[in-house]
């Protein structure tokens, strides 16, 4: 699955023989009436590299594949966005009261669906287990389950769903005394590069871009173990968009997964972990 992320992040664009329907398509979208001049949509974001990201060169400061599909599409919209940085379970529980219009890198769940709307195509980035290179023992380590057999401290950020096995073995108390969770997840590396924990979940792609990032790329490294594999979602919020609104964004958003232009946002985005890899 790891081996082609990078593949599965571009399989979207392969349909370029079918370009011509695509213009037409998003020709439709671009000709549809604007909505009302005053449209503007909130989208949390945080360090979150590839997807969302400070960048003095880019509109509003914020940079990434995520934050540049969402101001592509609402500006196709007649929509301009302003970017609001918070932590993952503050931003959920701004979605909900509507305090925040759209949340990137979301997994479909039931409770989320309660109260969010779901974009109609998701990316896929694993979630997986990361260590240190000189971690004794990570090397047998085949599944989730060998770790937790271990006597090893894990570290995760506040309220994310890292897939069904770890919500099953914190339901079952079985990460109790050994998990450490933070708001915001640089700290993560920090403590496993300190030895003050045995191990972090993150996303695949955004941890070898961070580790890059802080000098760490010899000293941490990914187990391959992966929590999940689903799609991650653009959510909106039912308290502050409608469902009309949402079907006109999935409209040109699949129109843009569909073109040449999105893969150029994937490449420039993940050229690092391409080189590194």
């Amino acid at each position: 699955m790891i081996k082609h992320l990078l593949m599965t992040l571009s399989s979207t664009a392969s349909h370029c023989g079918r370009c011509l329907v695509g213009c037409v398509i998003l020709s439709s979208a671009l000709a549809s009436p604007a909505l009302a001049e005053d449209c503007v949509k909130t989208f949390r974001w945080t360090e979150d590299p590839p997807y969302t990201y400070a960048s003095a060169d880019a509109p509003g400061g914020v940079s990434g594949i995520s934050a540049d599909i969402v101001r592509t599409v609402l500006s196709d919209l007649g929509c301009d966005v302003r970017f609001v940085d918070m932590p993952w379970a503050r931003a959920l529980s701004a979605l909900q009261t509507g305090r925040v219009d759209i949340v990137s890198g979301a997994f479909d769940t039931p409770e989320r669906r309660a109260y969010a709307h779901y974009a109609n195509q998701g990316d896929t980035s694993p979630n997986v287990i990361f260590v240190r290179a000189d971690s004794p023992g990570a090397i047998a380590w085949q599944q989730f389950s060998d770790l937790l057999d271990s006597d090893i401290t894990l570290g995760g950020q506040i309220g994310v769903n890292y897939g069904p096995e770890y919500q099953q073995a914190l339901a079952n108390g079985n990460l109790e005394g050994r998990l450490t969770l933070v708001p915001n997840r640089p700290l993560l590396w920090q403590m496993l590069d300190r030895d003050r924990i045995d191990a972090v979940a993150a996303s695949y792609l955004t941890g070898l871009m961070e580790i890059s990032q802080l000098g760490f790329r010899d000293r941490i490294v990914s187990t391959g173990i992966e929590l999940s594999s689903d799609p991650a979602y653009i959510i909106f919020s039912k308290a502050s968009v409608d469902e009309t609104f949402v079907d006109r964004f999935n409209e040109v958003h699949t129109t843009l997964l569909q073109s040449e232009k999105y893969q150029a946002i994937v490449d420039a985005h993940t050229r690092e972990v391409q080189v590194s890899e």
